[in-house]
Formats: structure tokens, sequence, C-alpha cells
């Protein structure tokens, strides 16, 4: 079943340099549009699979193509 985020979070670009960050609060916005929390515990994936999450973790296949967000609740 696939959730708009967007339909329950606020999403704001997050300013970084380096590694991409990570956290409860933080999502990866691929470049096909869909969004994946960065600490997933559930499976999910993007549309493309090019961000992959669960169990805690996240796989990025091409980190140039993400983009992190913070998201807050509405």
């Amino acid at each position: 079943m696939k959730v708009d985020m967007r339909s329950i979070y606020r999403f704001e670009p997050i300013t970084y340099q380096g590694a991409l960050p990570s956290g409860g609060d933080v999502y990866y916005e691929c470049e096909c549009g869909s969004i994946v929390s960065s600490v997933s515990f559930i499976k999910a994936a993007c549309e493309c699979g090019n961000v992959v999450g669960g169990q805690g973790t996240v796989k990025i296949e091409n980190p140039e193509k993400v983009k992190p967000l913070r998201g807050k609740l509405r």
C-alpha cells in the first residue's frame, strides 16, 4: 500500500555537507518523487528503486539523486 507522505508531513529541505543526514525526522526524496524515511523500520522503497529501506536502515544506490528533507507532522 502506497502512502503519500506529503499528506501527513510538512517537509523542509535540509542543507548539509558530506554524508547524507539521517534521523527520526529525516526523509529522503528521490528524483522520481517518492519520499522514504531515513530510518524506515517497515519495508519501503521509492518508485524507481534508488532508495530502499527497512529494519531501521536505508540503502541508496545514487545519493546524488536524493534530497534530504526534515518532516514535521501537519
